[in-house]
C-alpha cells in the first residue's frame, strides 16, 4: 500500500509506504525507468506522446505564473513517441533520488516496480489522487 498517510487499511497491505505528498511522480517514474515493466501489455495497450514543457498551469492569461509559461499556446500540442524514448526521458528518476525525494526505502520502491511489473500479480488502484490522474501524464522535475 501506497499512501501519504497510514491509516487502517494499511492492515492488509503486504507492504504499507507512507510517502511524501507530491512525490508520487518520482516514484511512477522510477518504476518506468527501472525497466520493472510488463512490456507485453505495454505493447498492447499504450500510447506514450510528448508535449511541450513549461506550458503553465492553465490560469488566466493575466496571471504572473500564467505570463511566465513560455510555452503556454502549446499546452494541447505533442506528438507521439515510443517507450524507449520515453524511458530516457524519465531516466533521471534513479531508485536513489525516488527514495530521497518521497520518503520511501529503496528497497520498497524496488519490491514496489518488481510487484507492478508481475502480469500475473493483481493490481488494483483505489482512490488515488496521484498519479494516474495527473492531467500531464508524468512530470519531469530536473
Amino acid at each position: 500500500m501506497l499512501s501519504t498517510f497510514r491509516h487502517r487499511s494499511f492492515d492488509l497491505a503486504d507492504i504499507p509506504m507512507v510517502f511524501k505528498p507530491q512525490s508520487d511522480l518520482f516514484i511512477l517514474n522510477y518504476i518506468i525507468q527501472s525497466g520493472a515493466v510488463n512490456q507485453d501489455f505495454i505493447d498492447k495497450h499504450v500510447r506514450f506522446a510528448q508535449g511541450a514543457e513549461v506550458i503553465g498551469y492553465g490560469l488566466r492569461p493575466t496571471d504572473p505564473l500564467e505570463q511566465k509559461a513560455k510555452n503556454a499556446a502549446k499546452a494541447n500540442t505533442w506528438s507521439d513517441i515510443v517507450f524507449d524514448e520515453f524511458a530516457a526521458y524519465v531516466k533521471l528518476y534513479t531508485l536513489e533520488r525516488a527514495a530521497k525525494e518521497s520518503g520511501v526505502s529503496a528497497a520498497h520502491l524496488k519490491t514496489l516496480a518488481e510487484m507492478y511489473a508481475d502480469p500475473k500479480r493483481k493490481v488494483v488502484s483505489f482512490w488515488t489522487m496521484g498519479f494516474n490522474q495527473h492531467t500531464r501524464g508524468s512530470g519531469r522535475i530536473t
